[in-house]
């Protein structure tokens, strides 16, 4: 596999899971709309809020694409919270490649926005997305926290990373993985005090200073 698709330490830019998207629809029965003459009757009004995503249970490859972007929660100090949030969008952003995403949750001008945002364009452009199996963030412990910069510590476990086609069809090698692996995690603040990842490494490489 090239170097443009390369993958983000914590677990990758991959992340499983289940999602229940809860719908709200007119229900049978009472507030039924007529039309009359010289108007026409409203449409049922229907809601639907994106799910949150459970990253303390494995999620089954593949069970994220096409479903809504979870909602992003990256500013205040619950700083366990806010990392969890940003891992579950870059979960969702591999198995529905949106190069613009990225922006949200990687701080621009580090390598791992950077090197991600032609990788995921190369995934748009030809159809391709990652279907991971099996990922699961099992602790987030804060090492540090200062104004603008907080350092964590991240255990995560993935069972195989894999790239497929429009049609879920394998692309390449499967790359097993399988153990818990554990990583050191820098998040920073930008002026509108939004939290994004600004660097990581795992806890046997150098070990990411504030």
């Amino acid at each position: 596999m090239s170097r443009t698709l390369s993958r983000f330490f914590v677990g990758g830019v991959t992340v499983t899971l289940a999602l229940v998207v809860g719908g709200c629809g007119g229900g049978g029965g009472g507030d039924k709309s007529e039309a009359r003459p010289g108007g026409s009757a409203a449409p049922p009004s229907t809601t639907t809020a994106p799910a949150r995503i459970d990253l303390s249970q494995p999620i089954p490859g593949g069970s994220l694409h096409g479903t809504p972007r979870p909602p992003l929660e990256n500013t205040g100090d619950d700083y366990v919270a806010i990392f969890e949030s940003l891992m579950a969008n870059l979960r969702w952003v591999s198995e529905n490649p949106d190069p613009t995403v990225l922006a949200d949750l990687l701080v621009p001008g580090t390598p791992g926005h950077d090197e991600r945002v032609p990788a995921y364009q190369f995934l748009v452009d030809n159809g391709y997305r990652w279907a991971d199996d099996g990922y699961q963030l099992l602790t987030v412990e804060v090492i540090d926290a200062r104004a603008g910069a907080v350092s964590l510590r991240v255990t995560d476990r993935l069972e195989f990373e894999r790239l497929v086609d429009s049609s879920g069809n394998q692309v390449g090698d499967i790359r097993q993985r399988g153990a818990a692996q554990t990583y050191t995690v820098l998040l920073t603040a930008d002026a509108d005090n939004r939290w994004r990842v600004a660097d990581s490494s795992r806890v046997s490489d150098q070990v990411v200073q504030l």
